[in-house]
């Protein structure tokens, strides 16, 4: 056997026989071997191998290698974008590469090519490739609700009362306050284009959200993030804060960011994305935006602390400290 060869036996073995953990785990073993190999190269000789993660009895996810279905059946995919001839798998922390593994050896019509990060694949496909096939196989592939989440059109309005109803549940079942929205309220934002919306294929409605901006512009809240009862635990609600924001970035890209709540999941989603928590007076002082609060429980509790607190937590992106990234 060649160099290559022996390299990449090497690096079979060694997932065969212990627990690797990490890409940097199997590259110290190899070391302790006397393998030199390149991060490149064995990114390549993981997915050549068909190397996949799998959880072991202690919760964490090791490689092993295989399309067996044990191995599959640990394979998650949580959302699927194409956009022209580039097509988006996203995953957990450290699934990418498993991914474009199981994807390059379906050989599927359409795609030329993947690239694996840690938690994005990219799929290149075909100038011919139809986009509507290519996405259906992944779905089936790695059984992925059919949600697509995009900006709102006009026809979206006809969400707006389900839209309204799932938020004022969703308020009383975690007993916190939250702002009373109208049909009319919420088909306003759809109609002007301020709005991101999660819907199957079939024409459910599975999320939503909408931005606004106050104080001339120069602040925008992100506002209204609610997902369907039947289609939580399938990260959308991550799906809908990044459109949310990416379309908050584009209509505003000067203007800061912000949200109010007493979410801990939409806490972690907008850390993530670089919000900070900051005081009350850190937002904005648009009479406005705080007059939408006059449907909330805790109103009385703003008002009494002249608008500079509440039981939210308000959390600010501001461009000028990204760098404008």
């Amino acid at each position: 056997m060649n160099d290559k060869e022996n390299r990449k036996m090497a690096v079979s073995d060694l997932i065969k026989s212990a627990k690797i953990h990490t890409q940097e785990e199997l590259m110290q073993a190899l070391q302790a071997r006397g393998v030199e190999v390149a991060q490149a190269t064995l990114s390549r000789y993981i997915k050549e191998l068909g190397a996949v993660k799998s959880s072991g009895p202690d919760g964490k996810s090791y490689y092993a290698i295989g399309s067996t279905p044990q191995v599959r059946a640990h394979i998650s995919v949580d959302g699927i974008e194409i956009s022209g001839q580039i097509c988006v798998l996203r995953s957990q922390p450290g699934f990418a590469s498993a991914i474009a593994s199981v994807v390059d050896g379906a050989h599927l019509p359409g795609v030329m090519g993947t690239i694996a990060g840690d938690d994005t694949v990219l799929v290149m496909l075909r100038a011919d490739a139809d986009s509507a096939e290519v996405s259906g196989a992944f779905r089936r592939m790695f059984d992925v609700s059919d949600v697509t989440v995009r900006v709102a059109l006009p026809s979206d309005t006809a969400f707006a009362k389900e839209i309204v109803d799932e938020i004022y549940v969703s308020s009383q079942e975690r007993k916190t306050g939250i702002a009373r929205r109208t049909p009319e309220y919420i088909s306003e934002k759809i109609l002007a284009g301020k709005a991101v919306i999660a819907v199957t294929s079939s024409g459910e409605f599975a999320g939503f959200s909408y931005i606004e901006s106050w104080g001339g512009k120069a602040y925008v809240a992100n506002s209204g993030l609610i997902v369907a009862h039947k289609f939580r635990g399938q990260g959308i609600a991550k799906r809908i804060k990044e459109q949310t924001f990416l379309l908050s970035r584009t209509l505003f890209p000067d203007a800061k960011i912000f949200s109010i709540t007493t979410g801990a999941a939409v806490m972690k989603m907008n850390y993530q994305f670089g919000f900070r928590p900051v005081p009350f007076t850190e937002l904005t002082d648009d009479p406005e935006f705080w007059k939408g609060c006059r449907g909330c429980r805790h109103f009385d509790i703003l008002k009494s602390h002249d608008y500079k607190m509440c039981i939210c937590t308000g959390l600010l992106y501001d461009p000028k400290e990204k760098g404008n990234e």
